[in-house]
């Protein structure tokens, strides 16, 4: 990402990272992509995961977790991460002019501060429908030329991303 945003064509990159994530991946549309974008891996996944997982807490009670990967599970990662792809592809696809780098929760797109904006509402708008919740107090747009600042701060003014 260092390489591309100290390339010209970017005028700023968007760090973003997002609420929960892994509690709040949308199992159910998990499980069906998964049948579609890995199928190997669907089978294990959907033993694993297609009822509630029973949490016990302290006193002898017991939640069910119906969303999300269960913690401590070693397939979690794996499936947090494949699960993401489908609003990777939308976005690469959509936006070919921002570039993009994700690590588990975390998104990185680096370009012009337009189409960042755009790129910014369809992360926030495609995530809720896989579980993946912006958290705008942990996401920030970081602007290469200070001079930039007031152009930066009117096409996200009605954002709340941090500046």
């Amino acid at each position: 990402m260092k390489k591309i945003f100290d390339q010209e064509s970017a005028e700023a990159v968007i760090l973003v990272d997002a609420e929960n994530a892994f509690n709040k991946l949308n199992r159910k549309a998990a499980l069906h992509n998964m049948q579609f974008l890995c199928p190997p891996f669907a089978t294990i996944l959907i033993n694993t995961y297609r009822i509630p997982t029973r949490l016990f807490i302290t006193g002898g009670g017991e939640i069910a977790s119906i969303e999300g990967t269960t913690q401590g599970d070693t397939l979690a990662m794996q499936f947090y991460g494949i699960s993401t792809t489908p609003i990777i592809y939308k976005l690469e696809h959509t936006f070919t002019k921002v570039h993009q780098v994700w690590l588990a929760d975390d998104a990185t797109g680096a370009g012009t501060l337009v189409n960042l904006k755009r790129w910014w509402d369809l992360v926030a708008f495609e995530g809720r429908k896989y579980g993946y919740h912006v958290k705008p107090s942990k996401s920030w747009l970081i602007i290469k030329d200070k001079d930039k600042l007031l152009e930066a701060e009117e096409i996200f003014r009605n954002s709340p991303i941090k500046i």
